[in-house]
């Protein structure tokens, strides 16, 4: 690492309407530094982030250096020619363009030589397939996006930004939160590629355990103020906790003794047209029973299944013991199923409207008078669930979107528990979630449970995983190669059958 700063940030302050998202913040990024920022949900990194990549404009008051040289981009695109590139937490690949397009989209397509005004797409294909060969991927580059999974997309938008021959710096938002270990390793060798060429890194994760791997300081923010910084070599995970949240997180797995009861959802030889083969399993209430596996095992595609958003060709469902056809996603709310999608701003977000309709949006006519709605009602109960979920919001009549990724999940399972569901099946909860924030997460699980509920989670942390589950149903290819006791739980166990799939095809 240089000791020449690339980045030189004084006193930058934001506001927004009822809330000051950053006060003075100042900090420095050198030449070849992995700068790791944390803090918890709702504490400035992503309205940092967004500022130094031209999404959003500064209060007046403090200034940015960029190689000494004065820095106010004007714009993501003035951002990014100047060096700076940033890849986001949530998704910004446009889902009904291939993979060729989404990569040269913001860089231009290359013309035919002599007709200046017709792409030339055989070259196209080959600058797309150049940025996605140096993470070692290979895709289809005439796929549309939306055919791929998060992680696969998550590893497009990585592939994007750390091609960018005149990057300065790279600002990384949860980069590896969606993706697998094995993947996490390319990418953390790619890093350090980046830092011999002295590309500036500013890297922000909720996965303290990578601060070690990845990192040569870390930066707390917390409430929107500088908190402190750390070398790596004298960083305690502990202390670095502290800092975050301003207390101590002394249970990060809270689980409380409790009655598991009668099968309440039960699921045999379930099929879907892609990837999910003969799965059959119960589920109790009272339980919280953990779903693992790797990243594309149909972990996820048995549960948008079993909730009516995908098609199933064969198998049955049962609910308290009688049969259903959970032919969509309205009939299974009905039957009082949930499910917290992973992709909230895709898929599980309303964005564009206020978070009180995101939040009673499931249960629309328990606050209505003759079929309206009555906002009075709607506002109550969302001041209702911020006090519960602890959510940082201006206001009830705020927009979703202007909300941090952690707190937009507090609003998804906001809406679900306003629900009132009996089974509640959440895809990756904690994802973007910092450790305060889980472990209230996972208290909120346990209480769910200690009333009777039965929960179904997926997870791709294995501690996570193994602290909240009672049991573990694994997937590996499709099929459901076993399921775990809370006795038997190991990560031996679980990756030998998450591997079995693979291994026996």
């Amino acid at each position: 690492m240089s000791q020449e700063r690339v980045l030189h940030v004084e006193n930058i302050s934001k506001t927004f309407p009822g809330v000051k998202a950053l006060n003075n913040i100042t900090l420095d990024l050198f030449k070849g530094e992995v700068l790791v920022l944390v803090g918890e949900n709702g504490a400035g990194k992503s309205t940092l982030v967004k500022i130094l990549s031209g999404i959003y404009t500064p209060d007046e008051g403090g200034k940015m250096l960029l190689d000494g040289t004065e820095y106010e981009p004007k714009g993501v695109r003035d951002a990014n020619e100047k060096g700076i590139y940033i890849i986001h937490q949530e998704l910004n690949m446009i889902p009904d363009l291939t993979v060729t397009e989404n990569l040269l989209l913001a860089k231009g397509f290359p013309k035919h030589k002599g007709a200046g005004c017709f792409i030339d797409w055989k070259e196209a294909d080959r600058q797309a397939q150049a940025i996605i060969d140096q993470m070692e991927l290979k895709y289809d580059l005439h796929a549309k996006v939306e055919t791929l999974s998060v992680a696969n997309q998550q590893m497009l938008e990585i592939s994007k930004a750390i091609s960018q021959e005149n990057a300065k710096v790279i600002i990384m938002d949860e980069p590896t939160a969606s993706i697998t270990g094995q993947e996490t390793d390319k990418l953390f060798e790619y890093i350090h590629k980046l830092k011999k060429k002295g590309i500036g890194i500013i890297y922000i994760s909720h996965r303290l355990e990578e601060i070690k791997r990845i990192g040569d300081r870390i930066v707390v923010l917390r409430d929107g103020t500088y908190v402190g910084e750390k070398t790596v070599a004298e960083v305690d995970v502990d202390e670095v906790i502290h800092m975050m949240v301003g207390r101590e997180v002394t249970q990060y797995y809270p689980k409380s003794e409790h009655n598991v009861g009668e099968i309440a959802l039960e699921v045999e030889n379930l099929s879907l047209p892609k990837l999910v083969k003969n799965i059959s399993f119960q589920a109790r209430e009272g339980e919280v029973l953990g779903i693992g596996g790797l990243v594309g095992s149909g972990r996820t595609e048995l549960m948008r299944g079993i909730f009516g958003a995908d098609k199933i060709i064969s198998g049955k469902i049962k609910i308290n013991g009688k049969p259903v056809k959970l032919s969509n996603p309205k009939v299974s709310v009905r039957h009082r199923i949930a499910f917290l999608t992973e992709d909230r701003k895709r898929l599980g977000l309303l964005t564009g409207q206020t978070i009180w309709l995101n939040t009673v949006i499931s249960r629309l006519r328990k606050l209505g008078n003759f079929g309206f709605l009555t906002e009075r009602k709607a506002v109550e109960v969302t001041e209702d669930y911020k006090t519960l979920l602890k959510i940082r919001m201006p206001s009830p009549r705020t927009l979703v979107e202007n909300l941090s990724g952690g707190n937009q999940q507090k609003v998804i399972f906001a809406r679900w528990l306003f629900s009132d569901s009996d089974i509640i099946m959440f895809d990756e909860p904690t994802r973007g979630i910092d450790v305060g924030a889980k472990t209230e997460m996972y208290e909120l699980i346990d209480k769910l449970v200690l009333d009777g509920k039965t929960v179904i989670l997926i997870s791709s942390d294995m501690m996570e995983l193994m602290g909240i589950s009672d049991r573990i149903a694994v997937m590996s290819n499709g099929v459901m190669t076993g399921i775990l006791e809370r006795r038997e739980f190991s990560q031996e166990k679980i990756m030998e059958l998450a591997l079995k799939g693979y291994l026996e095809n």
